[in-house]
C-alpha cells in the first residue's frame, strides 16, 4: 500500500506518514554492521513531531558514540598508548594487523558500551567466510580480549568482557617439515647459487628465525671465534621495515657458528663491500635497504627449495630440522635451548623432541636391546 511521505529534514533521517499502520515512521541509519551493511533503526509516533523528536535522540545518541566511545577509538588508543611502548616490534606488529586489517573493517564503527557477545560471534563468522585460519581467529581474538579486559579496569566498558563469552577459536597446530638428511645436503647445494646463503645457513646451523637474520649488524658477528651476538630483530609494521630489540632475556643470546657459517658470512661481507652502501646490516638489497621477510621468503628461500626439490617450504623449518637433529644427535637440551633462545627446556623438548623420522624405531630398537629382547628378522624389519 502506497505511504504518504513527508519531506525530509536535514538530520532527521527519512520521515512518512505510513497508512497501513495508521501512524508516522520514522527511519535512520545507526552504521553499519560486520557485513558491512547499514544497520537502520525506525521508530513510529502519533505525531510527524514526535517522530522528529525520537529521530534526534537517536542522531544525539550516535554522534556522541562516535565521539566518545566507539570500538575503534578504544581500540586504537589502546594500541598507541598502552601497547606500542610495552611490547617488542614485532609483537605490536602482531596486534596491529589483527586490529587493522582483520578486525576494524567490522566493528570499528560500533559503540563500545554496545558490543556484545553476539556481535563478537558475528565477528568470527564473518573472518570463517573470509577464510581466514584458526590461528588468524586465535590473535584476534585475544588481542580484543585483551583490549576489553583493559577498557574494563578503566571503567570503559561497563558489563563483562564480551570476547570472554566466546571460546577460543579451534586452531588445528601444523606440524613443522624437518628436513631429511637427503633434503639438508640437496637444500645446502641449492643455497650456494643464492646471494643470501648465509641467512639459510644461519637458520639451520644456528637455529636463527629469518627476522634474527635480517636485524644482524657486521659489529655482531666475530669471524675469528664464530660467535653470533643475537640482540634485535627486523619486521614489518604497516608496510615499514622495524629492527627493534628481541622481547625476551633468553632470546638475546650469543651463539657459535662453525667454518661453513663464517664462510658464507666472509662472502656475504665481502659482495657488500663491493655494493659500496655501507650498511651496518648483514643482509640487504643492492642499495643497502632493509628486506622484509616477505621479500627474502619468496624471492630466495623458494626459489632454493624448488633446485632442491623440497616441497611446501618455510623458513621456519630450517630453525626446526637445527632443533630436531640436534636432540636426536645427543645434544643436551640445555645447549639446544638456549641455540634456539627459549627461556627452559620444556617448550624446546615439548615441541621439537618428536619431530625427526625413526626416532620411534630408534627406541624401540634401544629398549629390546637394554631388556634383552631378541626379535626375529621378520620384525625387526618392520621397525
Amino acid at each position: 500500500m502506497k505511504t504518504k511521505r513527508a519531506r525530509r529534514r536535514k538530520g532527521e533521517g527519512s520521515i512518512f506518514f505510513h497508512e497501513k499502520l495508521g501512524r508516522w515512521t520514522g527511519v535512520v541509519s545507526k552504521g553499519r554492521g560486520p557485513d558491512g551493511r547499514r544497520i537502520r533503526n525506525q521508530v513510529y509516533g502519533a505525531t510527524e513531531g514526535a517522530v522528529v523528536a525520537k529521530l534526534k535522540e537517536i542522531d544525539r545518541e550516535i554522534a556522541s558514540g562516535r565521539r566518545k566511545g566507539t570500538t575503534a577509538q578504544w581500540v586504537e588508543h589502546w594500541l598507541e598508548e598502552e601497547k606500542r611502548p610495552n611490547l617488542a616490534a614485532s609483537t605490536y606488529a602482531v596486534y596491529e594487523v589483527a586490529w587493522r586489517v582483520h578486525t576494524k573493517p567490522l566493528v570499528g564503527d560500533f559503540r563500545l558500551d554496545r558490543f556484545g557477545p553476539d556481535d563478537v560471534r558475528d565477528v568470527l563468522t564473518k573472518l570463517r567466510a573470509k577464510k581466514c585460519g584458526g590461528r588468524t581467529l586465535q590473535v584476534v581474538w585475544k588481542v580484543m580480549r585483551a583490549a576489553f579486559d583493559a577498557a574494563i579496569l578503566q571503567e570503559k566498558y561497563p558489563r563483562p568482557n564480551p570476547w570472554r563469552a566466546v571460546s577460543t577459536p579451534r586452531h588445528d597446530y601444523k606440524e613443522p617439515h624437518v628436513l631429511t638428511d637427503a633434503e639438508a645436503r640437496s637444500f645446502l647445494e641449492a643455497a650456494k647459487e643464492d646471494a643470501f646463503e648465509a641467512v639459510w645457513l644461519l637458520a639451520l646451523f644456528g637455529g636463527l628465525r629469518l627476522g634474527e637474520c635480517l636485524g644482524l649488524q657486521w659489529q655482531d658477528v666475530d669471524f675469528k671465534s664464530g660467535r653470533i651476538d643475537i640482540r634485535q630483530g627486523a619486521t614489518e609494521v604497516n608496510g615499514s621495515i622495524q629492527v627493534g630489540k628481541l622481547k625476551t632475556k633468553s632470546s638475546r643470546r650469543e651463539i657459535v657458528v662453525g667454518k661453513v657459517v663464517t664462510d658464507a658470512l666472509r662472502r656475504r661481507h665481502q659482495a657488500a663491500d663491493k655494493e659500496g652502501h655501507k650498511s651496518p646490516f648483514c643482509f640487504t638489497s643492492p642499495t643497502g635497504d632493509l628486506l622484509s621477510r616477505t621479500y627474502i621468503r619468496r624471492r630466495h628461500f623458494q626459489k632454493v627449495c624448488k633446485t632442491a626439490n623440497i616441497t611446501d617450504p618455510h623458513p621456519h623449518d630450517l630453525r626446526h630440522s637445527m632443533t630436531a637433529h640436534g636432540l636426536a644427535a645427543g645434544l643436551s637440551p640445555i645447549v639446544v635451548a638456549a641455540r634456539l633462545g627459549h627461556g627452559s627446556t620444556r617448550m624446546t623438548l615439548d615441541r621439537y623432541g618428536h619431530q625427526l623420522p625413526g626416532q620411534q624405531r630408534e627406541a624401540a630398537r634401544v629398549l629390546e636391546r637394554r631388556f634383552g629382547a631378541k626379535a626375529t628378522a621378520k620384525s625387526d624389519d618392520r621397525l
